[in-house]
């Protein structure tokens, strides 16, 4: 892969958010040169690979398109499988993971599954931080719930970069062409505190005889406007840098990811940019200097990917929460000022017909937290998750 090397960057404190870079080219095989474009040759893509754990969150999808994502992952990247699934009455879990055991048989990949509402969780975490994760079932439903896990299981493989990937993704290529921007956006940024995000060429839902491929999400769109805004409230100079606020294919250095705080169910993507903002910028422009990730800084990689983003139809009221959920990261946190919050709740009203103030998420810190500990001790407790260590 060949990756446009982004000239225009905006500054927030710590952190360097660099504007969109482009995917050149999808292979970069037989380029000699290039001054403008940056690429890795196959040794070190694969070195970047195999030091890269991909999570897949997934609850209840179609198995075909769960098999497809697994399938376009490049086989040098260990894959986490976190399952919300239905246990009852159709265990739908049962059946990923005979997906997995399946695809591992054919390409002796290393891959882990664990299921959130497991209730081996409630003692693996007890005592820790994380016991807020939990109710009398396991792990709480919620996207970003599940990511938590996905982190702590990456660092419990010794991986240095986790990416996270969809499962509702009916075309493989894009989910291979993910993986490869994520290898190659986080050695281009080449910093213990890195995160790379995804902004879709292309995005749509199906059924296909409804396929319109829109340059923004609903959701997105109105993201990135919001935070764009709150940030130029303080700034005092207009920025339109953030592009990918709801980018759920995104992927960052294990460092990053144990530093920075989670929020819970569809806030994730949004607050992740919102915590570094508050705790990089904001704190250190206005108030006390608490960034964790000095002197190095963050920088944050913006890439347009090639193959379009075609994902399942959940509905106008799925919508609503996820942009709610979304938007309350902002709504919470010192960015929004009453400006910003008659914004926010003007957006949910004139386009999700949602009339409350949005939910505040919940925060998760992975401070103090042991992964080895916490995974190993899950792992021997657990009669649910899956360890495939040589297929």
């Amino acid at each position: 892969m060949l990756l446009r090397i982004p000239v225009k960057f905006d500054r927030f404190g710590a952190i360097l958010m660099y504007d969109v870079s482009e995917v050149v080219s999808l292979d970069n095989l037989g380029l000699v040169r290039g001054d403008t474009v940056f690429g890795l040759n196959r040794d070190v893509l694969l070195d970047y690979a195999s030091k890269t754990a991909i999570v897949i969150p997934v609850k209840d999808e179609d198995l075909s398109l769960l098999e497809g994502v697994i399938s376009a992952i490049p086989l040098a990247s260990p894959i986490i499988i976190v399952s919300a699934s239905s246990t009852d009455p159709v265990n739908v879990y049962k059946h990923e993971l005979e997906i997995i055991k399946t695809h591992s048989k054919l390409t002796k990949r290393r891959a882990i599954v664990v299921h959130q509402r497991d209730e081996a969780w409630n003692e693996a975490l007890s005592g820790t931080i994380l016991e807020e994760l939990l109710d009398s079932k396991g792990v709480r439903y919620g996207k970003g719930e599940g990511m938590v896990l996905g982190v702590l299981v990456a660092s419990w493989l010794g991986a240095r970069y986790v990416g996270f990937i969809d499962s509702d993704n009916y075309i493989p290529g894009s989910a291979h062409e993910y993986a490869l921007a994520y290898y190659t956006g986080l050695a281009m940024a080449n910093s213990r505190y890195s995160m790379v995000r995804i902004v879709w060429h292309y995005k749509s839902k199906m059924p296909p005889s409804d396929i319109i491929l829109r340059k923004w999400g609903r959701v997105s769109a109105h993201t990135n406007s919001v935070l764009n805004k709150a940030i130029t409230s303080y700034r005092r100079i207009e920025t339109d840098v953030v592009k990918t606020a709801n980018s759920g294919e995104h992927a960052m250095t294990i460092d990053l990811a144990m530093s920075i705080r989670w929020a819970g169910k569809y806030a994730i993507e949004t607050y992740q940019l919102v915590y570094l903002l508050e705790s990089c910028y904001l704190s250190l422009e206005f108030g006390e200097r608490t960034c964790e990730m000095l002197p190095e800084g963050v920088k944050i990689i913006q890439v347009m990917t090639r193959n379009p983003h075609i994902h399942s139809e959940k509905g106008d009221e799925h919508i609503a929460r996820m942009a709610a959920e979304s938007l309350g990261a902002i709504f919470y946190s010192s960015l929004a000022n009453s400006d910003i919050k008659t914004l926010i709740k003007s957006t949910l009203i004139e386009n999700y017909h949602y009339y409350e103030d949005p939910p505040r998420p919940p925060i998760y810190s992975l401070e103090g937290v042991d992964p080895s500990k916490v995974i190993s001790r899950y792992l021997m407790l657990s009669s649910m998750a899956l360890d495939i260590t040589t297929g």
